[in-house]
């Protein structure tokens, strides 16, 4: 609408109160309450932007704009939810370990400083090998070891997980997006029209006639927002809403591990022999000793002895479990461009 002043207009000439008194041309806002509006306190927060009608829900369902606030005044969000999952870390078993080798010393007692290790393939389980024949009289005693208890394996490695299905329905909110989704979408609309108050501690509502179905009456904060310190709403608009304009961040899941074992029981005897088949002829060096840390000294016997096989078996084998760690949520996934509303409540149906 355009407004033309009179150069010599009067209060009388202008009932709409564009212009001034003075009839100089100028032009001013009307009343509030002549616009249609009405005024109401603000007291002394910072809420100082103009009214706008805010519209909560789901965002595929968002009304157009109205046509008495028919531009889009801010779009966001709010009751961020995350919803990734990590699966749940498990371990493999715990192992009894046989003693790889024996040493053998060319000094008495197990005192020399190079022994050699009569060394078992990997993975030995305790059968008949022949790594070498030492001939007699090439050592003068033999060094045992113990069982060893190998640690478990974690099983899988959890790899954050969206849910396979998004919340409200088959197709789910636009906001969902790898288990990351909000529960409100907001649209505030606001229109061109503004009233004067004649007090600047008011503001105006554009029009005393209730809002659309679903639309609430409400102003906004001035930016920025402490979201460490919140602030209280008018009087007028007791509601508080706070809403965001995205996300950052993002969550994942910690690494599988496994505790130490516990509760293990491992021990074997160990054999030895002359010839290179375990058979005992001629006569074994020892047979079924305890796998503990020992030594079986020869330097003292008449005799000499060859080396040329051994053997080992469990006389306990259990290796007892490993608690599973980790699978638990790393990181963090919150809401930026924080914005404040204070609204008045929805309008009864």
């Amino acid at each position: 609408m355009d407004v033309y002043c009179k150069p010599d207009a009067s209060p009388e000439d202008d009932i709409h109160g564009y212009c001034f008194p003075d009839g100089g041309g100028s032009i001013e806002p009307l009343s509030c309450k002549a616009a249609g509006g009405q005024c109401v306190p603000m007291g002394t927060s910072d809420f100082r932007e103009k009214a706008v009608l805010l519209w909560m829900g789901a965002e595929e369902e968002a009304p157009d704009c109205p046509d008495r606030a028919d531009t889009v005044f801010y779009q966001g969000y709010a009751d961020l939810s995350v919803q990734v999952q990590c699966a749940a870390c498990s371990c493999g078993p715990a192992s009894c370990t046989l003693p790889g080798s024996i040493n053998v010393d060319s000094a008495s007692f197990c005192q020399g400083g190079n022994a050699t290790s009569y060394q078992a393939p990997p993975g030995w389980d305790g059968s008949c090998v022949s790594p070498a024949v030492l001939p007699s009289g090439s050592f003068s005693s033999i060094e045992l070891t113990a069982p060893t208890v190998t640690g478990c394996e974690p099983i899988g490695d959890p790899i954050p997980k969206a849910p396979g299905f998004a919340p409200g329905g088959p197709g789910g909110p636009k906001s969902f997006a790898n288990g990351i989704s909000w529960g409100k979408y907001a649209k505030a609309c606001h229109g061109t029209a503004e009233g004067r108050c004649e007090s600047p501690s008011d503001t105006c509502l554009p029009s005393t006639e209730p809002p659309p179905p679903e639309f609430r009456q409400c102003v906004q904060y001035t930016l920025p927002v402490d979201e460490a310190n919140l602030p209280q709403c008018p009087e007028a608009f007791p509601e508080r809403v706070l809403t965001y304009r995205g996300t950052t961040g993002k969550v994942e899941c910690s690494p599988c591990e496994c505790g130490e074992p516990t509760g293990a029981k491992c021990s074997a005897a160990i054999s030895a022999y002359q010839d290179p088949a375990c058979t005992g002829l001629p006569m074994s060096l020892f047979e079924n000793v305890p796998a503990t840390p020992t030594c079986i000294d020869y330097s003292g016997s008449p005799f000499s002895y060859a080396l040329g096989s051994m053997s080992a078996k469990w006389t306990l084998n259990e290796p007892g479990t490993c608690e599973p760690k980790g699978g638990e949520h790393v990181g963090e996934v919150k809401g930026i461009d924080p914005r404040v509303f204070c609204c008045q409540g929805l309008a009864a149906e």
